[in-house]
């Protein structure tokens, strides 16, 4: 799971649907994500008893508010929030210690209802649904209306990351708690038709797959993490026809129309000394070039970055970052850049900021 690890969401803005039987599905006006403002997702520290919290960086007046989620509803966001997405006219956010799924209103974050899910990875959307990937090894398909479980899909163990283009699901498969036996249930990513909710294939990658986009061509990139020791991170491009090659060196992406953002943060701890590598880069998805090699002012590079988003409206990119490196314990930062990475502010955020959801 995300939990203390390296990852990001590519987040998923789309029009919402309003699903009317299985065979048809209407499509209501959404609101355009990313004009108003960003919630955070802080995970906050499970094994040190720190529960997660929810903020908010609002884009008219700059403001950021710390834990507005329990300022709004009174009441402890809870365990391991892993990511979340806004569709429709609601927010929803994965809760990993929790076992749950928030419901919640996208404009004012009351509670609108909960969905029980066993152990929330990550959530994605489309055809006027939500899918959750369940750490003990399914797909949940959730109806927006109802708040209703639609179905269970087993894609196999420990699915991380997902992403959706071209009316399918793609969802990494990790193996990840199987560090001892080199992920080998894992490399792999499930194509899932959106429409029927099946699994159509397996489409083999590298070890220990994670997070996952898609560009405005239909093609997926997704993070083969490796052993987090002689086996380095790398991005794989799966095309439309599931054709899969080495894309670039990376452990963490956001990709936004035809453009990779990609974190490299890399340290081999195989041997001993130590040695690492942390690069921020962006490419074009079409051609592999490299469009900015020193994506990131040195001045102001993040402490310890977590995860990378991009907003869809004007591509600002996102990174949130420890306090210090391994310090899992104390408040981190939101860096916020401009979309050719001139370092525009830095917010202070909660424990653990593993996600930047657009409003």
């Amino acid at each position: 799971m995300r939990h203390l690890k390296l990852a990001v969401t590519a987040l998923f803005a789309a029009l919402a649907f309003t699903a009317c039987d299985e065979d048809e599905f209407e499509p209501t006006p959404a609101p355009v994500s990313g004009l108003q403002g960003a919630y955070v997702i802080n995970q906050g520290n499970f094994y040190g008893g720190i529960e997660g919290t929810l903020d908010f960086l609002g884009f008219g007046d700059n403001k950021y508010v710390r834990n507005l989620f329990a300022s709004v509803n009174g009441q402890s966001l809870g365990d391991s929030p892993q990511d979340g997405i806004v569709y429709g006219s609601k927010l929803y956010v994965a809760m990993y210690g929790s076992n749950l799924l928030w419901v919640l209103d996208r404009e004012t974050l009351e509670i609108i209802g909960q969905v029980r899910v066993n152990e929330p990875e990550s959530v994605i959307a489309g055809n006027g649904y939500v899918y959750v990937s369940n750490n003990d090894g399914y797909v949940t398909r959730v109806d927006t209306v109802t708040l209703a479980v639609m179905g269970k899909l087993p894609v196999g163990p420990n699915p991380a990351q997902m992403t959706v283009t071209g009316g399918y699901l793609y969802c990494s498969v990790s193996d990840g708690y199987n560090g001892a036996g080199n992920y080998a249930d894992g490399f792999r990513v499930a194509k899932i038709d959106l429409h029927r909710f099946v699994k159509e294939k397996d489409i083999t990658v590298g070890m220990n797959p994670g997070p996952i986009a898609a560009d405005s061509e239909g093609n997926v990139f997704v993070v083969a993490r490796g052993n987090y020791g002689n086996v380095p991170p790398k991005v794989q491009k799966i095309t439309p026809a599931d054709q899969v090659t080495d894309f670039c060196a990376a452990s963490n992406i956001a990709v936004r129309g035809t453009t990779l953002y990609a974190i490299y943060n890399y340290t081999d701890f195989s041997s001993y000394p130590y040695t690492g590598e942390l690069t921020y880069s962006s490419y074009d998805t079409r051609t592999g070039q490299v469009v900015k090699q020193q994506l990131l002012p040195a001045a102001h590079l993040p402490v310890q970055p977590i995860d990378i988003d991009v907003n869809p409206v004007n591509g600002e990119i996102f990174i949130g970052s420890e306090y210090s490196a391994y310090d899992y314990n104390a408040p981190g930062y939101v860096y916020r850049y401009s979309a050719t990475g001139e370092f525009m502010e830095r917010y202070g955020a909660g424990i653990h900021p593993c996600a930047v959801v657009f409003k």
